[in-house]
């Protein structure tokens, strides 16, 4: 594990998603990206990050708290694993940074959980509250007074409207628009294109413009 100068981070994952948030961390001044842990296949070796080694999976946690490395970030996009390794990571003394691209636009009055990772373009109205181990993916926007509970996904150029209510571990689908007042609930999967313009029960798939149930997942 290199050392050098800034805030030591290790990102969660080993993918396009963990490349997108080293960037993000080191482009935003805060960090220093120093490796990588890969959960699902720990004897990978890769470059994702320049001169950056993925470490090993889980195991490799004991190395990096020798390290004297304490911030993690996630870097997967899996919204019930964000939830359980956020957790997961939490019992075992690391801190889950929250990540946020300098280029985002953020109201000063907006609460964004622990472990949240807000990417580049998105822009995050006045009164909104982010939850934690969140991604709000590239260029998406969210109005005012809107709420994201725990673990959800808002994919790259959704749009999401005022006063929306999205329960934990939903994932809104590329370029998804959401209207004003609705409520999207927890675990429900809104597919890519959508509009919705009516509320959408907890547990389901739903996709289309209007975006309609088709089954519950």
């Amino acid at each position: 594990m290199e050392s050098g100068e800034g805030k030591k981070l290790v990102i969660w994952g080993a993918a396009g998603h963990a490349w997108v948030v080293a960037n993000a961390a080191e482009t935003s001044r805060f960090f220093e990206v120093v490796g990588f842990l890969d959960d699902v296949n720990p004897k990978q070796r890769a470059t994702l990050f320049p001169g950056k080694d993925v470490l090993g999976g889980r195991e490799a946690l004991e190395i990096v708290r020798q390290a004297g490395v304490a911030d993690i970030a996630l870097g997967f996009g899996d919204s019930v694993a964000r939830l359980r390794i956020g957790s997961y990571l939490r019992e075992n003394g690391f801190s889950v940074v929250k990540i946020l691209h300098p280029s985002s636009i953020i109201s000063r009055d907006a609460v964004i959980g622990e472990g949240t990772v807000v990417l580049a373009g998105v822009v995050i109205d006045p009164g909104c509250r982010i939850g934690k181990y969140c991604i709000v993916n590239n260029n998406a926007i969210i109005s005012h007074q809107s709420e994201i509970e725990d673990g959800v996904h808002i994919c790259p150029g959704v749009n999401i409207a005022g006063n929306v209510h999205i329960g934990r571990g939903a994932w809104i689908g590329i370029g998804t628009t959401v209207i004003e007042n609705i409520s999207i609930g927890e675990s429900s999967f809104i597919g890519a294109g959508s509009t919705v313009v009516e509320d959408i029960p907890g547990g389901v798939l739903a996709l289309g413009s209007p975006a309609r149930v088709i089954r519950k997942i």
